[in-house]
C-alpha cells in the first residue's frame, strides 16, 4: 500500500506519515522543502518536493498511490487567503482526477458545513465541494476543532503583556484537539480503508474548553495561575496578527472565524464517539507549551 501525504513536515502531515510508516505502509512524503523532508526519508519515506498550488506537481506525486492525505498548506502572507485556498483546492481536485487515485482523506474543519461567515474555513468548504464533485472517489472529510497548537501563538503576548487574548469570547466552549491525534485518526482510516463514498467525521479532543480555561491551565504551568484571557477589539487583534507576520486578509479571516465560534455558527455537527475523539488532554499539551515558553 502506498499513500501520498501532503504537508508531510507539518503538524498533522508529519503525524500521519510517522504512523503510516510504523504500520508498514509505504509513504510518499510531499512537502515544500527537500531539507525538511530528510528526517522522513531517513525513516523510510519517499520524499517529494512539490508546490501544492501546481496541479502538475500534485498529479506526479499522486500517480500510483492507493490513497492521499490532502490538505491546504498554510500561507500567512498571502494577500487573499480565499484565493490561496481556491488555487490549492483546484490543483488538488485536478490532480486527483488526472492521477486516478480513488481514496482521499481531506483535512477540513468544523464549520466547513457553512457556506460563508467562517473566515478561512470557507476555503475548506469550497475544497470539500470540489472533491465531492469527483465521480467514483471514496472521500473522508475530517473536520477537527481548534488545534491545541494554535496556543503557541500566545507566548509572545503572555511574555510581553502578561495576558492571553484574542477575538474569541473568553467563556464560549470551543471544540479543541491535538494535531497528533488528528494524524493518528487519519492514519488509522487510511490503513483500515473504512470509508466509502463521501464520509464526514468531526474530530474532538477529550473535552471542549473555553479560552479562559485554557489560559488558566497554561498559566498554572508557568507559575501564573491567575493568567487572564482578554477579548480584544477586532481592530486590535488584526493589528497584532499583522505585526506577527499575517497578511491583512488572513488576519481579518481569523477574526471572522472567532465571531463564528462566539455565535455558535461554527461548531461540530456530530457527537463525540470513540472513533472521532483524540486522547491527548489539554493539560498534557500545556506541559509542552510551558517548555516552549520557558525556552523562548
Amino acid at each position: 500500500m502506498l499513500v501520498t501525504v501532503m504537508g508531510a513536515t507539518g503538524k498533522t502531515g508529519k503525524a500521519v506519515s510517522e504512523r503510516l510508516l510504523a504500520a508498514g505502509v509505504q509513504v510518499r512524503a510531499l512537502g515544500r522543502s527537500a531539507d525538511k523532508l530528510a528526517p522522513l526519508q531517513k525513516a523510510g519515506a519517499q520524499p517529494v518536493a512539490a508546490d501544492a498550488t501546481k496541479a502538475a506537481d500534485l498529479t506526479a506525486a499522486f500517480r500510483g498511490a492507493d490513497a492521499v492525505y490532502a490538505l491546504v498548506p498554510p500561507n500567512l502572507t498571502t494577500p487573499d487567503i480565499l484565493a490561496h485556498y481556491e488555487q490549492v483546492n483546484g490543483a488538488l481536485a485536478a490532480a486527483v482526477a488526472e492521477s486516478g487515485v480513488k481514496r482521499v482523506v481531506y483535512l477540513s474543519s468544523i464549520g466547513a458545513d457553512r457556506v460563508a461567515g467562517t473566515g478561512p474555513v470557507v476555503g475548506l468548504h469550497r475544497g470539500e465541494q470540489k472533491l465531492m464533485a469527483l465521480p467514483g472517489l471514496d472521500l473522508l472529510l475530517l473536520r477537527p476543532g481548534y488545534f491545541y497548537e494554535n496556543h503557541f501563538g500566545a507566548i509572545g503576548l503572555v511574555k510581553s503583556q502578561g495576558v492571553n487574548g484574542g477575538a474569541t469570547n473568553p467563556d464560549v466552549p470551543v471544540t479543541m484537539i491535538a494535531s497528533r491525534d488528528i494524524g493518528e485518526i487519519a492514519a488509522k482510516a487510511l490503513v483500515a480503508k473504512d470509508f466509502s463514498g463521501v464520509t464526514v467525521r468531526d474530530l474532538f479532543g477529550p473535552r471542549d474548553l473555553t479560552m479562559s480555561e485554557c489560559t488558566r491551565i497554561l498559566g498554572s504551568k508557568i507559575g501564573k495561575p491567575g493568567l487572564p484571557f482578554v477579548q480584544f477589539p477586532d481592530e486590535g487583534v488584526i493589528g497584532g496578527l499583522k505585526s506577527a507576520g499575517f497578511s491583512e486578509s488572513l488576519a481579518r479571516a481569523f477574526v471572522e472565524m472567532s465571531h463564528a465560534l462566539n455565535s455558535g455558527v461554527m461548531k461540530a455537527t456530530q457527537p463525540r464517539a470513540p472513533g472521532n475523539t483524540g486522547t491527548t488532554t489539554f493539560e498534557s499539551f500545556a506541559d509542552i507549551w510551558a517548555q516552549v515558553y520557558q525556552s523562548s
